[in-house]
């Protein structure tokens, strides 16, 4: 836990008036004044620089999924931007614990469909870029999307700045947002952004298209984000016997696809209805995969307090 206490010691604005000065820092929101910014202070380093991690994980009928994993991924982030844990949050098994006991905090239970979303900010103690080494967790519960016809824009090449740690999820997810305004001003649920002329991923998915039985998927050194639910995929392909090439991949390979979807924590599998001005269907070997990887998915997942094994 934070010490709320040194939380207004030891950092100065430069002018000897910062926290440890006897002064706390003011904050204004929406017209009001405020001398102690409460829980949005700690995370006032997540809003002014992007100082923090996240993960997004699906909650399916009370059952967590790839709760080790996306524990994984967060202390790899964590260690990949030098962030200290939060304490009590320090190993896979100690962050799966407290996902679950949050989810339960927040009405989540046995049958519960949910979004769970984590994020790890660090602690913002006056101005500057210096960073305290604490950090805090956050999660959040919200529902389920709806279930969609995914139509998809293949973007130009550059449209969309390219993420500043694209490998690393951190609270800094501006090219998402201007990829799904994007996507909003062309009338579609998705657009496929690609960098240097090379397709890489979703607005915050990954893609996979197939051809000749065989799947093709942007690779991890491109700038995106390899998620969990893409190497579920590339795992599952493997299992059934079907080759996964990772690489680099122009646009116009799209033409000649047979099938195309996108991966991610909430949605898993999904299949692109259709393409630019191109009508696709879901293929019998994008069903294997998508069944494949849903079962195991629910097979190694996590059942929140509560419900059953």
């Amino acid at each position: 836990m934070i010490d709320a206490d040194k939380l207004t010691q030891g950092t100065t604005d430069g002018q000897g008036r910062g926290p440890g000065s006897g002064r706390a820092n003011r904050l204004w929101l929406t017209g009001q004044v405020h001398e102690d910014a409460g829980p949005l202070g700690t995370v006032r380093r997540a809003i002014r620089y992007g100082d923090g991690l996240f993960a997004t994980l699906r909650i399916d009928a009370g059952w967590l999924l790839d709760a080790e994993r996306h524990a994984a991924r967060l202390l790899a982030g964590a260690d990949g931007i030098g962030l200290e844990p939060p304490a009590g949050w320090l190993d896979e098994r100690q962050i799966v614990e407290r996902l679950l006991a949050a989810a339960v905090d927040l009405g989540a239970g046995p049958g519960t469909d949910g979004v769970l979303r984590c994020q790890w900010s660090a602690v913002d103690r006056g101005r500057g870029y210096g960073r305290s080494g604490d950090s805090v967790a956050l999660v959040e519960l919200s529902e389920v999307p709806a279930d969609r016809e995914l139509g998809a824009r293949v973007l130009e090449s550059d449209v969309v700045p390219r993420p500043s740690i694209a490998h690393i999820k951190t609270c800094n997810a501006l090219p998402h947002v201007i990829a799904a305004r994007l996507a909003a001003r062309l009338g579609v649920e998705e657009v496929l952004r690609v960098y240097d002329g090379w397709l890489a991923e979703g607005i915050s998915a990954n893609l996979f298209f197939e051809r000749d039985g065989r799947l093709f998927t942007p690779g991890p050194e491109l700038p995106l984000y390899p998620g969990t639910v893409r190497r579920r995929v590339i795992e599952q392909a493997g299992a059934l016997g079907i080759e996964v090439v990772e690489g680099r991949w122009e646009s116009s390979e799209l033409n000649r696809c047979d099938g195309a979807f996108l991966t991610g924590s909430v949605r898993g599998v999904e299949p692109v209805s259709k393409l630019d001005d191109r009508s696709l269907e879901s293929t019998p070997l994008i069903d294997s995969v998508s069944r494949a990887t849903a079962g195991i998915r629910r097979a190694e997942a996590t059942p929140l307090p509560g419900g059953s094994q």
